[in-house]
């Protein structure tokens, strides 16, 4: 069993989970399919479970691999860290960090790309669509970060507020907009009045926190004429600048929208936010607190937007 069980064999376990065919992982590691094969057999006597079972994609893990999977992971990342140099150098770090995040999270990683690229050559941060299944995601490693306005944190987990201030949401339209004409001579529109015209819903993600959202609506919001559904923020902008539509927005993005000159505000007069405030968090989870790699880029992307959100600050004091 204990030769089964050592850092190759689990290597050899780790790689076939992601590929799911024998011999692509033995192709990965340099083993013949031979010894791949007679080395699956030792791991699953040590486990004494098939760990695989063959499937139309290839090679399916049991739930039994499933299970063995994050703490695989962590044993390898725990392996790794032994072997590391105490004093940790961006400069001959070579790594993927995977940040889970609405296509909204750009705009807290946009400020610390150059600084990341600028310190660390060898670093690449891959993007993905934030899933219910995160906190999965974050345990297994799977993810190292994910970016979002989750209002609980489950144990386990630890956070950062991207920004000192809450952040929250107003409504946008097109540049010549019918009613912008009546905002200006109003000093805004009434909520009748925009609940006149078709709106554009982003159904972000994870669902589950936007249906919590959604189940906060006033009556008369969330019986707005809803034209367009979409998850993306971006898509949503573009769409309501070549159209009548219109658009909850947040803040971070409607100002970037706005400077760039194809959104425009409409003040709705004596109505609410259309949102609640919101906070947004880096998460992630005990497995890379320590690791200083994430420290390091956690620094990094929170550095750089609270510089950001300071710039902000100056601009709208004139100081």
């Amino acid at each position: 069993m204990k030769n089964a069980l050592d850092r190759d064999a689990l290597i050899f376990l780790k790689t076939l989970c992601d590929t799911q065919n024998l011999v692509n992982a033995a192709n990965q590691l340099g083993l013949s399919p031979a010894t791949a094969s007679r080395l699956l057999g030792k791991l699953r006597e040590a486990f004494d479970d098939e760990l695989f079972t063959r499937s139309s994609g290839g090679l399916a893990p049991t739930w039994r691999m499933a299970e063995l999977l994050p703490q695989v992971r962590t044993v390898l990342d725990d392996y790794e860290r032994l072997l590391e140099v105490s004093a940790f150098d961006p400069k001959t770090l070579e790594r993927v960090f995977h940040i889970g995040c609405v296509d909204h999270g750009v705009v807290f990683l946009a400020p610390a790309v150059a600084r990341v690229a600028s310190a660390a050559a060898g670093v690449m941060i891959e993007m993905s669509e934030i899933t219910n299944e995160w906190p999965v995601q974050l345990r297994t490693g799977e993810l190292d970060a994910v970016i979002s306005p989750m209002e609980s944190v489950p144990p386990g987990f630890h956070y950062l507020k991207l920004r000192e201030r809450s952040c929250s949401a107003r409504l946008v339209c097109r540049p010549g907009h019918p009613l912008l004409a009546r905002a200006a001579q109003k000093g805004g529109v009434t909520f009748e009045e925009a609940l006149s015209c078709g709106f554009v819903e982003i159904t972000w993600r994870p669902t589950n926190y936007f249906r919590l959202a959604k189940s906060r609506e006033e009556e008369a919001f969330a019986a707005r004429r809803v034209i367009v559904k979409t998850p993306y923020f971006m898509g949503a902008a573009k769409i309501v600048s070549e159209s009548d539509l219109l658009l909850p927005l947040s803040n971070l993005l409607a100002d970037w929208c706005i400077e760039q000159g194809f959104l425009a505000d409409l003040p709705v007069i004596g109505h609410p936010p259309f949102f609640n405030d919101f906070e947004p968090k880096l998460i992630w989870h005990d497995r890379s607190h320590l690791d200083p790699a994430m420290q390091w880029l956690r620094g990094m992307i929170l550095s750089a937007v609270r510089d950001e959100e300071k710039k902000e600050a100056e601009e709208r004091t004139g100081g």
